[in-house]
């Protein structure tokens, strides 16, 4: 202790320049050293451990794609077994003879049914007499030796449910023998009595598969595969790996042995990521094989990148300490005595700093700070509270019992009429729409979901006015799970309704369209009604403390204060830069435009909803 003692004494009596620099420097130079010597380590750890999580978060999407399509082809073989025995039924068979008007109703079914689920590249029905009706000619051309084939009686021997057949190149009941198809079969039988019609063949070109593989594949150096429970590639990147065995050894046990798993191994000579995930509808596996190497091109860079940056970092923290130290001591330590009312939650403190230099500036800086953010606070409760006021009298407006009157009198009619299908779609879609309307008292919901609240509000109101309008919905998928205000669309329908289509002479038509532009997400909600005068689109999203006549239908009260409503709420959730806007032309029609964000800044509500509100 006692040799310690005059170094504590020289030190202490070092100007605090010096202490600085003696105290931080070496802060400042350890940290540095340590990062040059284990960078290498953990930007590789990084870099594999993120793209490892990329990969299995990206095979995710990769297997609910093609999930997707074969419940396609599914629902497209349940669909054409009821098709399929109305038209055989109205079309009774004339023998051996060639019938083409049983020809036509069968085809006519096949080729609809695609049109309804494109990932069906093509179809074939073969009844019990071996004649075949296809989707196209090709299909129909390509025949089997025998009829009742090793296909055919597979299929056959099922009791009327979906069976899928490998992945294989086939010279029959396919439009392209060399290209590989993954075939669903279905025997169809006849409702009543049970007997057997004929079978049933959906296929789905391996193409589409690897078209998924390549698209969703966001480093170039990767590779995707989906093996079989042997091993055997049933799509691939590359068309040649098809059909085919892995072709490394210790690749495909890694991949016969497990379900699924992250890995470094050597593959081919060459440290190699891998990634497996399990494709449980056909026992499948899908792999993704990415080069280390390809994934750490950049280290050199960095490294002489850190290196430079240490350097100018050294030097000019030992120039910046020796320069400034002195003129920042004491006016920090009265700093730090006026700050403990600020630290302690007083926003009426003030930094009694004189001089006119940085500190200076950083005093008047805070002292104007703490201002503004009192001003910041009571301007937040305003608009918090206007949000508020905004969104209860938005959601009363859709709970009005005029709405609910009028769409219960349409029920009414209808079960008098005998249209037991169009109560049971009116009800359902009643309920919906306020089950969606509520929802839980979320302010912030998905696209997804405030369509839904959409097409529910226009099955109701096409069922009321079939004969003042029709409509049609184009949304893109890819904004689907981007965040918008509950009821942003509904009112903008309805005004489109009630004050467009309604008071045309002739029937006309409503158009709502999404998609993602640069920096922004736009909607629209188009209509060819009888337009806006000018005078009053000038004054229609102006800001009014007026509010509706309470005496007045709510479903017909003015136009303008649903806009506003919507627009006003978007303004203060997401900002100035979005809302709506209106173009309108009497007697031609009114667009109004929907601009919000693709993100909202700091994340948002819907990180609490799974799986898009489902």
């Amino acid at each position: 202790m006692t040799k310690l003692q005059p170094f504590g004494e020289w030190f202490r009596d070092r100007r605090i320049r010096t202490k600085i620099m003696l105290v931080y420097l070496p802060l400042l130079l350890i940290p540095f050293l340590v990062l040059g010597y284990v960078g290498n380590a953990v930007y590789s750890n990084v870099v594999v451990d993120k793209t490892a999580k990329s990969f299995a978060d990206n095979s995710s999407l990769i297997i609910n794609r093609m999930s997707g399509m074969m419940e396609n082809v599914e629902s497209s073989a349940n669909m054409l077994s009821l098709n399929l025995n109305r038209a055989i039924a109205a079309t009774p068979d004339k023998g051996d003879d060639f019938d083409l008007t049983r020809y036509t109703a069968i085809t006519t079914q096949i080729s609809l049914a695609l049109l309804v689920f494109p990932d069906v590249e093509s179809a074939v029905f073969i009844d019990t007499k071996g004649r075949a009706y296809g989707s196209n000619r090709f299909v129909e051309e390509h025949r089997p030796p025998e009829i009742r084939e090793a296909l055919y009686e597979a299929v056959d021997a099922t009791n009327g449910i979906t069976i899928w057949m490998p992945m294989q190149r086939r010279s029959y009941w396919v439009t392209d023998t060399q290209a590989p198809v993954l075939t669903a079969g279905k025997k169809i039988v006849e409702i009543n009595s049970g007997s057997t019609l004929g079978i049933l063949l959906l296929n789905l070109r391996e193409s589409q598969f690897s078209a998924v593989l390549n698209t969703m594949n966001a480093e170039p150096s990767a590779q995707y595969r989906i093996a079989d429970a042997s091993g055997n590639v049933v799509s691939a990147s590359r068309q040649e790996e098809v059909l085919r065995p892995i072709g490394d050894t210790d690749l495909l046990t890694w991949v016969t042995g497990h379900a699924k798993e992250t890995d470094i191994r050597t593959i081919d000579g060459e440290q190699t990521l891998l990634t497996l995930e399990s494709f449980q509808k056909l026992g499948w596996k899908l792999v993704s094989v990415t080069p280390l190497k390809a994934l750490t091109t950049d280290l050199a860079q960095i490294k002489i990148t850190l290196a430079i940056v240490a350097g100018l970092c050294l030097l000019f923290a030992a120039a910046g300490v020796a320069y400034l130290s002195k003129w920042i001591a004491n006016p920090i330590v009265r700093l730090a005595k006026s700050m403990k009312g600020f630290q302690a939650g007083d926003l009426d403190v003030k930094l009694a700093v004189d001089s006119k230099d940085e500190l200076g500036l950083f005093a008047s800086g805070f002292n104007e700070m703490t201002r503004r953010i009192k001003l910041l606070l009571a301007n937040v409760r305003f608009e918090q509270k206007k949000k508020q006021e905004y969104e209860l009298a938005l959601i009363q407006a859709q709970i009005k019992p005029h709405f609910l009157y009028n769409t219960l009198d349409v029920i009414y009619a209808l079960s008098e009429m005998g249209r037991i299908k169009d109560v049971q779609r009116t009800t359902k879609a009643l309920a919906d729409f306020y089950r969606h309307t509520l929802n839980q008292g979320r302010e912030l919901i998905t696209i997804e979901q405030e369509i839904r609240i959409a097409r529910d509000y226009l099955a109701i109101q096409h069922i009321r006015y079939s004969d003042v309008f029709t409509y049609t919905i184009e949304i893109d998928q890819n904004i689907l799970d981007r965040p918008i205000l509950k009821l942003t669309i509904q009112p903008l329908i309805e005004n489109a309704i009630y004050h467009g289509l309604k008071l045309r002479k002739e029937k006309g038509h409503l158009r709502i369209r999404g998609s993602r532009e640069p920096g922004a997400i736009v909607l629209t909600v188009e209509d060819n009604g009888v337009g806006i005068p000018p005078d009053k689109l000038r004054r229609l999203l102006r800001y009014s403390s007026e509010e509706p006549d309470g005496n007045m239908v709510p479903e017909e009260r003015p136009a303008s204060f649903g806009l506003r409503n919507v627009n006003e709420r978007i303004r203060l959730s997401f900002g100035e830069p979005y809302g709506l806007k209106i173009d309108s032309n009497p007697e031609e029609g009114t667009v109004v435009t929907v601009t919000l964000p693709l993100e909202r800044n700091g994340g948002t509500e819907l990180d609490s909803i799974d799986d898009r509100g489902r």
